[in-house]
């Protein structure tokens, strides 16, 4: 996104604050070691992940650049350049799986089309390549060209996805209703380092069934339902802390006991570390029950 601003200008250095100022909105990720779970997972991808933050920093980094690194460009040509790439990182960050606030800090709401996983490899490849080739060419018209090619490559591998993802939801709906499966909801998540492989999840009224599935694959996986388990944490029902937890997970979630006075719950939108039934999930909170209240943290 640098690159097609600026990059016919100041050629590198466009690639290289453009790639900064995009990183900003993450910088969440330090703020959140200074919180426990789970007001840790609503800071990442909170504030700094909205149009309000963009909006608000983009010119103070726009005269900051042009003061500090070149004023080939203007303030505002700056403040442009700031505030596209910060947003380009929001709204990709969107097409992943956790949730982002984009309208925080006035509507508490994540948004998230999990269409990506949060490592596609694909599609971080073709970015790391078209970086580098701009970033190697001499020439700041043709770094403008590959960036126009990367960002067009970009748009391409995404609509796949996006169709794919429909496609396939559509034969996993089809699959429920061909046996019978009442459900109230169903969705489709991508699977962390794998291309095309989804991880389908329907919920009825006692928990969710799940199965691995791709339309590029005549393999796919069969059915098995987890359970919720909510009477599990029956005296923590009206703890705050349980229940943002709950909301993080977009109550696509089941609880595991551990022992007398603990329980693992698992967030399902990432599915297991394997494909068996008792592999264990890729995201999971061990919650500590000490009477009505109680202490979360991540099971790594």
């Amino acid at each position: 996104m640098g690159s097609l601003l600026a990059a016919k200008k100041i050629g590198n250095k466009a690639l290289i604050f453009g790639g900064l100022c995009a990183i900003l909105p993450s910088l969440d990720h330090l703020i959140a070691l200074l919180y426990d779970e789970p007001d840790s997972l609503f800071i990442n991808g909170g504030v700094s992940h909205s149009i309000v933050f963009c909006v608000l920093v983009a010119p103070m980094l726009g005269w900051l650049l042009h003061k500090f690194i070149t004023t080939e460009l203007s303030i505002i040509q700056w403040s442009k350049l700031a505030f596209l790439t910060m947003m380009s990182h929001c709204a990709f960050d969107v097409l992943k799986i956790r949730g982002y606030g984009l309208l925080e800090p006035f509507i508490h709401k994540r948004f998230a089309l999990s269409i990506i996983a949060d490592n596609d490899i694909l599609i971080s490849t073709s970015l790391l390549l078209a970086f580098i080739f701009a970033m190697i060419l001499k020439d700041n018209k043709q770094k403008a060209m590959i960036s126009w090619f990367g960002m067009f490559l970009l748009v391409v591998l995404v609509s796949f996805t996006f169709l794919n993802k429909l496609s396939v939801q559509s034969e996993f709906e089809q699959r429920l209703n061909d046996q019978d499966v009442r459900y109230s909801r169903a969705e489709l998540f991508p699977v962390s380092g794998a291309l095309f492989l989804w991880n389908c999840v329907a919920q009825d009224r006692d928990g969710f069934w799940m199965c691995y599935q791709s339309n590029l694959s005549t393999n796919n996986f069969e059915y098995c339902l987890s359970l919720r388990n909510d009477y599990y944490l029956f005296e923590q029902e009206k703890n705050p802390k349980i229940k943002r937890l709950k909301a993080y997970t977009r109550y696509f979630y089941a609880i595991e006991p551990k022992t007398e006075n603990s329980v693992v719950l698992h967030d399902l939108r990432y599915a297991r570390r394997g494909f068996k039934q008792k592999d264990p999930y890729v995201s999971s909170y061990l919650i500590e029950q000490k009477g009505k209240d109680c202490t979360i943290e991540i099971v790594k």
